[in-house]
């Protein structure tokens, strides 16, 4: 089941199994004064994996000092974990190696998602002087401002400033590898920090920045900074918007408006998915059956809810992976073909349709002699 989240039944029968198969912890695995708490052994913890999100949080506050320096990078790797079980992992850290600001690069990669229970205070205490400390908690990609609360963004903002502070830089000093490190924190930056950004900086890592899902405001700005590199919308090739990732849903309605139908399927899926809803009912049914059938699932409700039901029908026919070339004037009759371009999209296949209205998808291969 890697990749997914498996369901809380499921992880409770694992950890139900576990457990009854499991000998009683001995106390030396458990912290002093935690008699008659049920806490995970070192050897439950590498059995349980995504079960360990079962344990009662009282559990894992009397993890024994060994146990939890053995078992850290496994429990910072489960993401099942409530905040409140982050919050008590969070405070065994602190137990086990003191406040915050004795924590090094080395800790906080092992603490990974339980870094996420930090506080404003907390993180003011990290040394944020190195980037890879920075890289350590950029990682933890639930700190993105799509993603969590205005508390979370704080959060990335705390980070960002903590490191310019710290090392000393200033924005316009900031070479590619630290925007690289700094990842999803630079969704924190403000529009009088994005320009101040190197061009030729910003260019080495455009598709790197491309893949963060920061707020509309944020990739509104590095679209007018991509502007300078790739020239404006009108301009983009089909390789560019696809480089651009998510800085594509910076564009205006206006913008998304002038956009060729062709070049559609080459929004990057995640792209799709920040487009604000008011801006996505803007695209005409040809440019939403353009889309193609990944981008077609990437919609969200809340996008599909602003459609009209022409739009819904158009999205329906790129999810059915429908060609439309020129559907919009062909007879219900009619069967769509299409040659693939010299830069094919994601997916694309040569379609033909048989009598019966089957598609026939036959993939075509390149014979190297």
């Amino acid at each position: 089941m890697a990749g997914t989240l498996p369901p809380k039944e499921f992880l409770q029968a694992v950890f139900e199994s576990v457990r009854n198969s499991s000998e009683e912890s001995p106390s030396s695995d458990r912290s002093p004064g935690c008699h008659g708490v049920s806490a995970p052994s070192s050897n439950d913890i590498i059995k349980l994996a995504e079960a360990n999100a079962c344990w009662a949080p009282e559990g894992l506050l009397c993890l024994g000092e060994d146990v939890f320096l053995r078992s850290v990078e496994l429990l910072g790797a489960v993401r099942s974990f409530s905040p409140a079980q982050l919050r008590t992992l969070k405070e065994k850290a602190v137990q086990v190696w003191d406040t915050p600001s004795y924590w090094r690069e080395y800790h906080l990669a092992s603490l990974g998602r339980i870094v996420l229970a930090l506080t404003e205070s907390e993180l003011e205490q990290l040394d944020l002087s190195s980037i890879d400390t920075v890289a350590s908690l950029s990682q933890q990609t639930e700190w993105t401002p799509e993603q969590f609360n205005t508390f979370l963004i704080c959060k990335a903002k705390s980070i960002l400033q903590g490191f310019l502070e710290d090392s000393g830089y200033s924005v316009q000093d900031l070479k590619s590898f630290h925007l690289v490190g700094l990842g999803a924190t630079l969704c924190a930056m403000n529009i009088t920090e994005i320009s101040l950004i190197k061009i030729s900086e910003f260019r080495v890592v455009v598709a790197r920045i491309g893949t963060l899902l920061c707020s509309t405001h944020v990739l509104a700005e590095f679209k007018r900074k991509a502007e300078v590199v790739f020239g404006g919308p009108t301009e983009w090739s089909s390789s560019v918007l696809q480089e651009l990732g998510t800085i594509a849903a910076g564009l205006s309605k206006e913008e998304l408006r002038m956009l060729d139908k062709d070049l559609m399927p080459y929004f990057q899926p995640s792209a799709i998915k920040c487009l604000p809803d008011e801006i996505f009912k803007e695209l005409s049914a040809e440019q939403i059956a353009s889309l193609g059938p990944e981008n077609a699932a990437a919609v969200t409700p809340a996008q599909r809810r602003q459609l009209s039901m022409l739009q819904l029908q158009s999205l329906q026919r790129a999810l059915d992976g429908a060609k439309t070339r020129s559907w919009l004037d062909e007879p219900p009759s009619a069967s769509p073909t299409r040659t693939p371009s010299s830069v094919s999209p994601p997916g694309a296949w040569v379609s033909q349709s048989l009598g019966l209205g089957c598609p026939l998808l036959v993939l075509m291969p390149r014979l190297v002699w």
